[in-house]
């Protein structure tokens, strides 16, 4: 008792407090770094960020764009001990993803990884392995006619059968997410499933809604080590999201090994086993295997599905909220198409305002915020900073498309500042939804492609209406790892 009694207690706290302090400073990098804030011991600016978060509402992406005024464009953050590089203005995002030495990955939690057998597909994957299944990936989806123009066939048939959907409810009120989701889902599922499904099917519905669960939920808490202690992280949610995904996946693959015929494929999937089988052959010890095949379809849905998906659901709200700007649409649609067929690819050209309103659309909401986050493999430099192995790096999309610089009042939805001064659409290149570089999504050109066929085909055959007994309109987002909309209602209403 009497040893406890002397015991100073101040003493030792001011002694384990130095301790943590110097262990941190110990630890934390220094290179020529980027300028950034202070942090705490060990959490790093982690606690500044939950404070700032629940003092002001702002999501991350809007806080990280706080600190370049302060510390510059490129700024570096401790956070739980992860070295974070943000970057916040379209140049510093392209010079930092177009570098091969910022192409890596950051690895997963040891708890996501298992979820997929181990296997990372072309997503999660970095270096060889990443290169040699992009490669696969892409070879392999153009053979489908993805991304090139014939595949507009393909769209447009889906197109239709979610407007037949839409045209049973006779303009009752309705929320698009699910019939937004399955449409262009439906559309990967043809090239990758050798199907399409109902839109009354309950499996894939179920798919389908985890996908944006997933998506709502996950975000750069994911790959910090300490996530897995946040009550907050979402981690519960994506792991039993995910092996509910790997069940669907993996009974679709089963399926196609009972039936497949060697070099007769009918899919994705078969390209895909018949390209494992080639290479056990050669004794190849390749990345395209059985074990990264259900985590490159799960990419390949969120690629082509969610983020288009909710690009729509953006577009109906905004053309709801701002009626004048439908009507603008609705006029050049009827000019340059018609009221006897549906818009086509090769209308484009001649639909400057459509075309502006859809890029405008992209731009406000930045429908994935802070992009993908890329990780260093090894030490680089990035301007005049040196950025070590290991970094992550993260591209604030929201930032490149509210810059006041680029846009004025980027606040405001105005498509005319994608018009020239004679009316002609113009693409600065600093819309950059499907990020840049390098490792720029894989499905781009397919998003582009139906993005544009959707959106063209609805305004052409309905009026998007606000019910007039439901609540006002929010332009405000979720903000995960995507930005979908606030549930709403809306009424389509057939034109003539």
């Amino acid at each position: 008792m009497t040893f406890i009694a002397n015991i100073n207690i101040p003493a030792i706290l001011i002694f384990v407090v130095a301790f943590l302090v110097l262990a941190w400073w110990l630890r934390r990098p220094q290179q020529n770094l980027p300028a950034g804030p202070w942090g705490w011991p060990l959490l790093g600016y982690l606690p500044n960020l939950v404070i700032s978060t629940y003092r002001t509402g702002l999501p991350l992406p809007q806080l990280f764009n706080s600190l370049a005024k302060d510390y510059g464009s490129v700024c570096s953050l401790n956070i739980a001990g992860t070295l974070v590089i943000v970057l916040n203005n379209f140049r510093c995002v392209k010079d930092g993803l177009d570098n091969p030495d910022i192409s890596d990955r950051p690895k997963l939690l040891d708890g996501h990884r298992k979820m997929l057998d181990q296997g990372e597909g072309v997503g999660a994957a970095s270096g060889e392995a990443w290169k040699e299944q992009r490669r696969f990936t892409i070879t392999a989806l153009r053979g489908f006619g993805v991304g090139k123009r014939s595949f507009e066939v393909n769209i447009a048939e889906e197109a239709e059968f979610l407007a037949k959907e839409i045209s049973s409810l006779n303009g009752k009120a309705f929320n698009p997410c699910d019939y937004f989701s399955n449409a262009t889902s439906n559309v990967i599922c043809a090239v990758v499933f050798g199907k399409r499904f109902e839109y009354s099917d309950i499996n894939f519905k179920r798919f389908m809604r985890i996908i944006n669960e997933n998506a709502q939920t996950a975000g750069l808490q994911h790959f910090l080590p300490l996530a897995k202690y946040l009550r907050t992280s979402g981690i519960k949610t994506i792991k039993r999201n995910f092996e509910s995904q790997l069940a669907f996946m993996k009974s679709i693959i089963n399926d196609h090994k009972k039936d497949h015929v060697q070099n007769d494929p009918r899919d994705y999937i078969d390209v895909y086993l018949d390209e494992i089988e080639q290479r056990q052959k050669l004794n190849s010890n390749s990345h395209v295997n059985y074990k990264n095949l259900p985590a490159t379809i799960r990419v390949l849905f969120g690629a082509g599905t969610e983020t288009t998906s909710t690009t729509l659901r953006w577009a109906v709200l905004y053309m709801m909220a701002f009626p004048e700007i439908q009507d603008r649409v609705h006029q050049e649609l009827d000019s340059v198409v018609g009221r006897n067929r549906l818009p086509k690819l090769a209308d484009k050209a001649d639909l400057p305002f459509t075309c502006a309103t859809l890029f405008e659309v992209q731009r406000i909401a930045s429908i994935v915020p802070l992009g993908v986050p890329h990780t260093c493999g090894k030490d680089t430099t990035l301007g005049p900073y040196t950025i070590p192995k290991g970094s992550i790096v993260v591209p604030n999309l929201w930032a490149v498309h509210h810059d006041p610089d680029s846009w004025p009042n980027p606040d405001e939805f105005n498509p005319e500042r994608f018009l020239d001064k004679d009316g002609a659409f113009r693409d600065s290149g600093k819309v950059i939804p499907f990020a840049i570089g390098r490792r720029v999504c894989l499905g781009e050109q397919l998003a582009k492609m139906e993005l544009y066929i959707f959106f063209t085909h609805l305004l052409h055959q309905f009026t998007f209406k606000k019910p007039d007994d439901s609540p006002s309109l929010s332009l405000e987002g979720h903000n995960g790892f995507t930005n979908p909309p606030k549930p709403y209602l809306v009424e389509f209403i057939a034109r003539d």
